[in-house]
């Protein structure tokens, strides 16, 4: 009797874990009643590269990166619309620029950073040494965006986040001119060469009046 008691509990216990794996096995598989989300892969706006951190848009958010570091830069993308509609990231890899020493591609999550979800519109952000240039980035998503942004950066707290003002070289100050003074152009003779002459002609004619006048009077005396 005992026998055949541990016969049954053995066949009961390989029926059981024959039962338990093949559930398992159900239900690791899909759903097939369940939607696939769209899955694409889009680029950043073409107006936010290139650029370094420093010379974008600054804010420095504890919950996106935190900052602004002594020797670190924080990037920040963003997948502007609903999110209902334009989806969530997936990935976002960017490609950056180290000076003097080529370039390099780096990916979040996979990389370093993180994908947050709950502040709105899908985020991603991403450490990096200051003072690299980004100048291109794509993203998987899943949704229907037409295209994700570059939102803000926190620039190093050891870098100038705007450019120095350019001072205009100094220019010469032009001769001043010196004053001088105008003459007007002679068109005749002195005032004293021609008062002479018509002293003269002067006098002339009225000798001549007396002439006249004396002949006149004799003329009539006569008459």
């Amino acid at each position: 009797m005992r026998a055949v008691l541990v016969k049954l509990v053995a066949t009961g216990a390989i029926a059981g874990a024959f039962l338990v794996g093949t559930g398992g096995a159900a239900f690791a598989q899909p759903d097939p009643t369940q939607p696939v989300p769209n899955v694409s892969t889009l680029d950043i706006n073409p107006g936010n590269v290139p650029t370094t951190a420093a010379a974008y848009s600054q804010e420095c958010d504890p919950n996106l990166g935190g900052g602004p570091f002594p020797d670190q830069d924080v990037w920040v993308f963003n997948l502007p619309g609903n999110p209902q509609t334009s989806g969530q990231f997936v990935t976002v890899t960017g490609t950056w620029t180290i000076p003097d020493d080529g370039t390099v591609n780096r990916t979040i999550p996979t990389d370093g950073g993180e994908i947050v979800n709950d502040m709105g519109t899908s985020k991603a952000w991403i450490r990096l040494p200051a003072g690299w240039t980004l100048t291109d980035a794509t993203a998987v998503i899943t949704g229907t965006a037409d295209f994700f942004v570059l939102t803000h950066t926190c620039a190093a707290s050891g870098q100038p986040t705007t450019p120095p003002p350019t001072t205009p070289p100094p220019t010469s100050a032009p001769p001043t001119a010196t004053p001088t003074k105008s003459h007007l152009p002679i068109t005749g003779t002195s005032a004293g060469g021609t008062l002479v002459p018509m002293a003269i002609l002067g006098v002339g004619a009225v000798a001549l009046g007396v002439a006249l006048i004396a002949v006149r009077r004799r003329r009539d005396a006569q008459g």
